[in-house]
């Protein structure tokens, strides 16, 4: 009796010689589903794990950072403590991040202008006691400034980044300061005089103008949040004086080519009778001797680049007049004291003459 095979049964024989599969075996051997495609996906997602972590990473360093937080202090001791090893470090930019707010003016704020501070007097810290503080505490601190102490006290205010000082800086009043000047601090162009804001410290105020000296005055600001009145007076050099001599008598050079016995705004002057007539072209002034070496200087309070001198002048006066109908020539010699303000920065303001009687 023959057997019966089923169509749908798969032909799993050997080729009789390599005792390889048929066709039909490899092709169903081919046909069963693998276990790549799991694993190609789990690749995928630990893949893109990775580059949301980078991403992340990157965009958390580019994040603007408080400038605070590189100045930890968990006491208001860490905070002055810090905040003045910063300044005899002459590290400026970490003084100015213990700040509750920032000063907007930072010009002198430099390290340049802390170096130069030690200079002229070093810092140093004494003592920085312990405070209790809740929400905001004062310590009060003891430095040096090169010999000198001093005690300064500062107000600090709890942050979420930690104790802050309300104020870091103070500002110098030196009194009248005209641009003319040129005036330096610390060695530093001062751009602006009406408003000098430093750290604590020694400053050393200087001219570039020659006809003027600060006489190496000096300002210790030994406090924070003050207005430190300098009262500053410079004073007028040898070239200084010789400068306002030099715009007095070129002056009174011009008063002299008056045809006038009172020349408008000059001190030379004199008086005319009533019944007298004067020839304006015969009329001559002259100057006797040489009153500038006997001139006595200082230097307006008010505006420092005018200097106010004091001598006196004689004169020799020359003319022909009439008087009751006769004709006289007149050769007369007078003196008078005056006063006279003449700018030494600028040869063109006019000098003011004051006469003195």
């Amino acid at each position: 009796m023959t057997s019966q095979v089923p169509e749908d049964t798969p032909d799993a024989s050997t080729d009789p010689e390599t005792g390889a599969e048929t066709d039909a075996a490899a092709r169903a051997t081919t046909a069963r589903p693998g276990p790549a495609r799991p694993r190609t996906r789990w690749i995928a997602a630990l893949a893109f794990i990775v580059v949301a972590g980078l991403i992340a990473g990157i965009a958390l360093l580019l994040r603007p950072q408080q400038p605070a937080s590189m100045v930890p202090a968990a006491t208001p001791q860490q905070a002055v403590t810090g905040y003045l090893d910063a300044l005899v470090a002459s590290d400026a930019d970490r003084a100015l991040a213990y700040a509750l707010n920032r000063p907007t003016d930072t010009t002198l704020l430099t390290r340049e202008m802390l170096e130069a501070s030690h200079r002229a007097g070093a810092l140093s810290v004494v003592n920085v006691p312990v405070v209790e503080g809740g929400e905001s505490a004062t310590v009060p601190a003891e430095v040096k400034f090169g010999e000198t102490a001093a005690t300064i006290t500062f107000a600090l205010t709890r942050t979420d980044a930690g104790w802050r000082l309300g104020q870091v800086t103070s500002t110098i009043d030196p009194g009248p300061m005209p641009a003319e000047l040129g005036a330096t601090v610390n060695g530093q162009p001062l751009t602006n005089p009406q408003h000098i804001e430093v750290f604590p410290g020694v400053y050393l105020f200087a001219e570039k103008l020659p006809e003027l000296s600060f006489g190496g005055a000096s300002v210790t600001v030994a406090a924070v949040g003050e207005d430190v009145r300098a009262g500053l007076q410079p004073t007028l050099t040898e070239a200084g004086e010789k400068r306002a001599s030099n715009a007095a008598a070129a002056a009174l050079k011009s008063c002299l080519t008056k045809k006038s016995p009172t020349p408008a705004g000059c001190p030379n002057s004199v008086a005319i009778g009533k019944d007298q007539k004067l020839d304006p072209k015969t009329i001559k002034w002259t100057l006797v001797g040489n009153p500038w070496k006997d001139a006595a200087y200082t230097l307006d309070v008010a505006d420092p680049t005018h200097a106010r001198g004091a001598t006196k002048l004689t004169f020799r006066f020359r003319c022909t007049l009439t008087q009751g109908g006769e004709k006289y020539t007149v050769d007369q010699t007078n003196s008078v004291n005056v006063r006279y303000l003449a700018s030494v920065t600028n040869a063109k303001d006019p000098v003011a003459w004051q006469r003195v009687a």
